[in-house]
């Protein structure tokens, strides 16, 4: 499997799971009473490490690209 296919399965999770960590968040930030907030809070907590997890995965696959966009030596012309 080569970087480009990885990436597919890698992205659309990512996406998931930073929209999950922000309605949890949301939630959990406004206080709504719901029965089932132990479970939101259990959500929110399980979500972050995979988010984590999926993010420097993403990181990873895309370090070339960081790399030459972010840490390339810059050519500067002097304005003589």
């Amino acid at each position: 499997m080569n970087k480009s296919e990885m990436l597919r399965y890698v992205n659309f999770p990512l996406a998931l799971s930073f929209l999950l960590q922000g309605i949890t968040g949301l939630v959990i930030a406004a206080e709504i009473n719901l029965p089932i907030k132990e479970l939101i809070f259990e959500i929110h907590e399980f979500n972050g490490f995979l988010l984590v997890f999926l993010g420097v995965f993403h990181i990873i696959l895309n370090w070339s690209w960081i790399r030459a966009t972010f840490f390339s030596a810059r050519k500067i012309t002097p304005n003589s």
